[in-house]
């Protein structure tokens, strides 16, 4: 795990953290040589030394200790067995956050746990299958829709599932059967909650009809008021087909036959180069683009009424119309793959957006980020609320920059797509 957030090369990825604390060190070393004796800065730098040295050793440490936790994994016997080492993650790469406030580190970790938990899932619904004299389990893949496909995993983020098979058979139904079990039991799934699963074929059907029965999903919403006005309405539930677009274009493979899931990936990317042009990607983008913010008239926040009364939903009002935003404008440029931050650098690679703008997502994608893991930590699950009264004048400036930002993302789009229809 990275101690520090850095770079892949581009100035537009150099993150907060990284250039303040080379700043930050810059400016106390010309302070110490232009006041200072030659043993007063030697005495600091020893001093710098030993911080950089603890730093270090922590970071060994923790690889150890999940190191430790990924073996439990690897040789639990059972799906329930999985919880526990779970959690003791959970506590680790938090204690990890705590120190560092880095979201872009937690969600590496809580990526590679998911991953683990996952394919230790499958394996043990094969186990199951051949214990019970069921056979061995027939070729299949596993593919993962929504934050974990998107890398941006974190503490108790919920995905959709797909699990496909190759051919039509009893043992795919008896393997679907336990490895939905496998996946409630290890708490990947809630118990309500299955995973969808079917042939290539029947993929196919479901992203051409919305559904893998053959019928019509009803995906062209009623035009809505211009975008200025727009920005006044609550938040209207969006048609099925924000789900196939996730499920479309945030599409991961995990475990299973790969070439079966290279497939069902490019089956995707097609039926969404053919619904790039058409009416109801258009309609979409214009409820995505007409998302209300957590920001509202004259720089008052939209606060929740009943259970969280006085508190903002990070999720409805921030994060998620940033992700949706960047996705619509990203494969209207014909950029199919990665996570928002990927989508933002392609972006902007594209000429889709300045630099200036596109640092400043960045920035917002890292504030919403922790802003949801503070969320999941104090709740302990699911989370995405925060109260304002919590802020401190720092990270109410940095909120609202955010929401600038995502505000700036929406006239961008609004200009380059609803003008176009």
């Amino acid at each position: 795990m990275p101690m520090l957030l850095g770079t892949k090369g581009e100035d537009i990825l150099t993150w907060r953290a990284s250039t303040q604390l080379l700043d930050n060190l810059k400016t106390r070393l010309e302070r110490k040589w232009e006041s200072s004796s030659s043993r007063a800065a030697e005495s600091f730098l020893r001093a710098l030394m030993d911080t950089l040295h603890a730093e270090l050793d922590y970071e060994g440490q923790l690889d150890l200790e999940l190191a430790a936790v990924e073996d439990e994994i690897a040789r639990a016997e059972t799906a329930p067995a999985l919880v526990a080492p779970q959690q003791r993650y959970r506590e680790l790469v938090t204690a990890h956050f705590r120190r560092r406030g880095s979201p872009l580190a937690l969600c590496g970790a809580c990526n590679r746990l998911h991953d683990l938990v996952l394919k230790k899932a499958a394996a043990i619904a094969e186990e199951r299958m051949r214990d019970l004299g069921q056979g061995t389990a027939p070729v299949y893949a596993l593919l993962v829709s929504g934050d974990r496909a998107r890398g941006e995993q974190t503490l108790y983020s919920r995905n959709r599932y797909l699990l496909l098979h190759q051919l039509d058979s009893e043992r795919f139904y008896l393997f679907s059967r336990q490895f939905t079990l496998a996946l409630q039991q290890s708490g990947l799934l809630g118990e309500q909650e299955t995973p969808w699963h079917g042939s290539l074929s029947e993929w196919r059907s479901l992203l051409k009809n919305g559904n893998g029965k053959g019928e019509k999903p009803s995906v062209s919403p009623a035009p809505l008021p211009p975008f200025a006005a727009a920005q006044q309405q609550r938040a209207t539930p969006l048609p099925e087909w924000r789900w196939r677009l996730e499920s479309m274009a945030d599409l991961a493979h995990v475990a299973g036959f790969e070439p079966l899931a290279d497939q069902a990936v490019g089956a995707a990317t097609l039926a969404l180069r053919e619904e790039l042009g058409c009416d109801p990607f258009f309609q979409l983008a214009r409820r995505v683009i007409s998302l209300p913010l957590a920001l509202g008239r004259f720089g008052r926040w939209r606060l929740e009424q009943g259970e969280h009364q006085g508190e903002i939903d990070i999720e409805r009002l921030a994060l998620s119309p940033l992700v949706q935003l960047v996705r619509i404008l990203s494969l209207k440029v014909q950029v199919h793959e990665g996570g928002t931050l990927q989508r933002i650098r392609a972006l902007l690679y594209r000429g889709a957006m300045d630099v200036d703008l596109a640092e400043r997502l960045l920035k917002a994608l890292q504030c919403l980020l922790a802003l949801r893991i503070e969320s999941e930590i104090r709740s302990e699950g699911p989370g995405m609320y925060a109260n304002p009264e919590d802020f401190d004048l720092e990270l109410d400036a940095r909120l609202r920059e955010a929401l600038e930002a995502v505000l700036n993302l929406q006239k961008i789009a609004y200009q380059n797509m609803v003008g176009q229809v």
